[in-house]
This record gives structure tokens, sequence and C-alpha cells, in this order.
């Protein structure tokens, strides 16, 4: 009887000892993602520094009803004033004329490992459009104009503790692509609507 449970406290301890052996080759592995920004940004529960993408083409519509097109290349917070640029032409417009900018679809976006999305025509959104208000203006920056790649600090009370961390996990697979950007030059806010993709 003494021989049948030292052989299976043997067997225990072999068992165990491959277990752990496979539980370190897969904490070991790398986790690949495609959003490579938010794989280098430290994990913190209180506040995301998120990549976002700006598609190509934006229409920059205006108070009185007029409009723009071409590439969001800036958004100037102490300017107060938006840079877009078409066919090789710059033109920045104030923050207080515009009504909103609306991305278009079919646009040409990229994700922040490169890769491209074209919106609407080969590529759809792969989770529920969010809406993300009263952004401070200096919270959001354009990092890449030639490739559309801006980041975004979000942290509560713009968005609770909880929508971090499911936007956060969102964001590990998966790129946020702009949709509209609407401006309140007088609170220095903006909001933002965009679909993961």
């Amino acid at each position: 009887m003494k021989a049948f449970f030292q052989g299976w406290v043997v067997a225990i301890l072999v068992m165990a000892a491959a277990l752990a052996g496979n539980i370190q080759a897969v904490i070991s592995q790398d986790v690949k993602t495609e959003n490579f920004f938010l794989a280098q940004t430290p994990v913190n529960a209180d506040e995301l520094e998120l990549a976002v993408a700006l598609p190509e083409l934006a229409e920059v519509v205006l108070k009185g009803g007029e409009s723009n097109s071409g590439r969001v290349i800036g958004i100037d917070a102490q300017g107060q004033a938006l840079s877009i640029q078409r066919s090789g032409k710059t033109a920045t417009i104030p923050l207080s004329k515009i009504q909103k900018v609306v991305f278009k679809n079919g646009s040409l976006a990229y994700r922040s490992n490169g890769r491209q999305i074209i919106r609407g025509e080969r590529d759809r959104p792969t989770g529920k459009s969010v809406t993300w208000s009263n952004i401070p203006l200096n919270t959001f920056t354009v990092k890449n104009p030639t490739q559309g790649q801006a980041v975004v600090k979000l942290k509560p009370p713009i968005v609770s503790t909880a929508q971090l961390l499911g936007i956060q996990s969102v964001a590990r697979n998966r790129q946020y692509v702009v949709d509209e950007i609407q401006f309140n030059s007088q609170q220095k806010t903006i909001t933002i609507l965009a679909n993961p993709y």
C-alpha cells in the first residue's frame, strides 16, 4: 500500500512540473495585436491614450452651410483652428466657424500598424458605434497626418473606468476609425463619433 501512495505522489509531482512548464511557455509567448500604439501604452485604469484613425477624405461643414474637403492634418488647440490639405494646398479654418467634420465613407484609413482600412466598401465595423463627448481639445493630437493617425486621451468623467476598460479591450485587436468630429469652441471641447474596425 505504501508503494502505491508513493507512486501516486511521484505521478502528481511529474504532472505538476509538466503543467508549470506549459503555463510558463504560454505566458512567455508574444501576444500579437494589430494596434501597436495601444500595445506600447502602459495600462492605467484611470486614463487611456487611444490611437484613432482619421480617414483620408473629410468634409468640413461650416456653420453658414458651406463646406470644404481635404485631409485633416492638424488641430491647433491654442489657436483654435483646424488645418486641412488638398491637392498640396493647406487651409486653416477657425473652429468657431466649423459645425462638424464628417469623414467620407469609402475613404482610406490606416491602422496603427500601417495596414489599410477602406470603410464601407471593403471593410465593415466590427463593433458598435461609440460617441465620446466633452473631450478637452488639447487631449486630441494628430500624430501622423500622412496616414491620418491621431491620439485621444480618454479618462473620467468623459468615460467611466468601466468604459475605459471596454474601449481598451476592443482596441487590442481593432482600430477605432473616426466618423465625425464636432467642435465646441467656447468650451474648447470636441465630440468624436467612431467605429471599431
